[in-house]
């Protein structure tokens, strides 16, 4: 009994760890994402922001079908943007040398 009882704890430890960690933000630079790459939760509200100092940063979300879903200009250090819920297949494109922060 004692072992399944160690057993059980450190499964239930493990999984409290990758829960917490999914949950982090992603630093992301200039590159195409796709929503598999970055393990976003389909239909959940996501945020991004330009945490460059410098560097302005465009970002073009494009849905399943390759139609432009959202086009953002962030400027340097900017506000937090609420994306529009991303579905399973849409893709990520962000162009300039800054770095954006999904969260």
């Amino acid at each position: 009994m004692r072992k399944i009882s160690i057993i059980f704890f450190i499964f239930l430890l493990f999984n409290i760890t990758i829960t917490a960690s999914a949950d982090q933000p992603r630093i992301l630079r200039q590159g195409f994402y796709t929503t598999k790459d970055l393990n976003l939760s389909p239909d959940a509200l996501h945020t991004i922001q330009n945490t460059s100092p410098t560097e302005y940063v465009s970002v073009v979300l494009f849905d399943s079908n390759e139609i432009v879903q959202e086009f953002i200009r962030l400027v340097p250090k900017s506000e937090k943007y609420a994306l529009p819920p991303i579905q399973i297949g849409y893709e990520i494109i962000i162009i300039g040398d800054g770095e954006i922060t999904i969260s």
